[in-house]
């Protein structure tokens, strides 16, 4: 199975190399061997020819002789005859198909001759034929012949050396396709490895390929996708633990109280009393819930937004009557700095959710008689909303991670003062969902700020 897609790489690639080898040495073979059967055809040419420019100086009986005599010795064979077609001298006895080339009609011929028979397949001879002319006057014809035995002998020598490179090529060519497929599929084996690990819930995964090519971006992407699960992982488990620490406390107090209340010596002041706690704990415990919802429905997608342009400083004035009780409760002063034609480009409900979220929460770490301001800021493309309070302010460490789900300090601002961890991450998608950014800063002599850049205008 493993090396299931390093064959079928592997077979690609072969197939395609020899049919390209095969058409290369199909033209490659056809051009030698056309070529070589040319040479033979225009050697016995060049040879008759020879004899021809002998003839026409010394056209008598012995130089006949002599050419004669010159070819019996050799693979060809020579015929001379008269105009008639008369044989006046020959280095072999004729047999039939020599007979029937010499008896056919001439045609067009040049005194360089020509090529009068070529089929070396079928027929037993090639020829050539060369008139000879002595002065202006016709004397006789040479006839060439040579076996076509000779030629096949050559093309037969030429098949069996390509046949031999041919068996080379095709050994090499299959050694490396192998070394190229391996190259290539032994990290795409690797890496179908180590995804099988992902789907096993195996989040830490080595893949070591760093070679800058395509392999290496896929290598990396997995290495990535590895990491993120391996996060997204630790992330869902700190976050039910989380979850399931949050619901429990409100849920022990619940019933001790209920308890509590439910034993008949309870007198009706301590009733009413325990009543109350009961009261406000549901009710921590309804807005824990809900605010868990709109995270569920922000990360689905599923969290709408209806944006239109609105001026800031009515909506803050909105957000510090609301949170007027708890402000008076701790006797903590709000103001407001914000130009009267300030607007930006939001969803009035939830930017107050924003405001009312930030407000709760400096007012839940803020000191009895201190004070909590919110600057607006007007610049270029962004309106920048920042909130101010005197409490003991976050650890530098901690900064980045103050709008994570869930994420509560164990230190200056603890699990003491009540908070679920839920609301700056709500605030963050929010702010986010509106294409704008929050954070926050430490003040140098203590409490927090938290800055916001909304948006003026609708992104095109």
């Amino acid at each position: 199975m493993k090396n299931k897609i390093s064959l079928k790489l592997g077979f690609l690639f072969l197939i395609l190399m020899v049919l390209i080898e095969l058409i290369l040495f199909f033209v490659l073979y056809t051009n030698l061997s056309n070529q070589r059967i040319d040479e033979v055809l225009n050697g016995l040419l060049a040879r008759g020819g020879g004899h021809r420019d002998v003839l026409e100086n010394n056209f008598d009986p012995s130089t006949l002789a002599h050419v004669a005599l010159m070819e019996s010795e050799a693979m060809t064979d020579v015929v001379i005859t008269d105009t008639g077609g008369e044989i006046i001298a020959a280095s072999t006895e004729l047999e039939p198909g020599m007979k029937e080339l010499i008896n056919l009609p001439l045609g067009n011929l040049t005194h360089h001759g020509r090529v009068i028979e070529k089929r070396w397949k079928t027929e037993p001879y090639v020829a050539t034929l060369s008139p000879i002319k002595v002065g202006e006057e016709l004397e006789g014809y040479v006839y060439m012949f040579s076996p076509s035995f000779i030629i096949s002998e050559i093309i037969s020598q030429l098949s069996n050396q390509f046949i031999l490179v041919m068996g080379i090529t095709l050994v090499i060519t299959i050694v490396t396709v192998y070394i190229l497929t391996k190259l290539i599929t032994k990290p795409l084996i690797h890496m179908k490895e180590e995804t099988e690990k992902l789907s096993k819930g195996e989040t830490r995964i080595d893949l070591k390929y760093s070679h800058n090519d395509e392999l290496g971006v896929l290598a990396q992407s997995i290495t990535r996708l590895g990491r993120d699960l391996d996060r997204l992982k630790h992330e869902r488990h700190e976050f039910l633990s989380s979850i399931a620490h949050e619901l429990r406390t409100p849920l022990t107090y619940l019933k001790g109280y209920a308890d509590i209340v439910s034993k008949p010596e309870m007198n009706s002041g301590n009733r009413q009393k325990y009543l109350t706690i009961i009261k406000e704990e549901a009710k921590n415990l309804t807005n824990m819930v809900e605010q868990l919802f709109q995270l569920a429905r922000i990360d689905e997608n599923s969290f709408s937004i209806q944006r239109k342009k609105q001026v800031i400083f009515p909506l803050l004035r909105q957000v510090r009557n609301r949170m007027y009780p708890l402000l008076e409760e701790k006797e903590i002063e709000l103001y407001i700095s914000c130009p009267d034609d300030v607007s930006i480009y939001i969803d009035e409900t939830r930017f107050q959710q924003v405001m009312n979220n930030i407000i709760d929460n400096a007012i839940t770490y803020s000191p009895q008689k201190s004070t909590i301001s919110i600057r607006v800021l007007a610049e270029d493309s962004y309106v920048v909303i920042t909130v101010t309070d005197e409490g003991p302010g976050v650890p530098e460490e901690s900064l980045p991670y103050l709008f994570d789900r869930l994420y509560r300090l164990e230190k200056s601002r603890s699990r003491a003062y009540g908070g679920s961890g839920i609301g700056l991450a709500i605030v963050k998608e929010i702010v986010e969902v509106h294409d704008g950014r929050v954070f926050a800063r430490n003040l140098k002599h203590g409490g927090l700020s938290i800055i916001m850049h909304w948006p003026k205008e609708e992104e095109e």
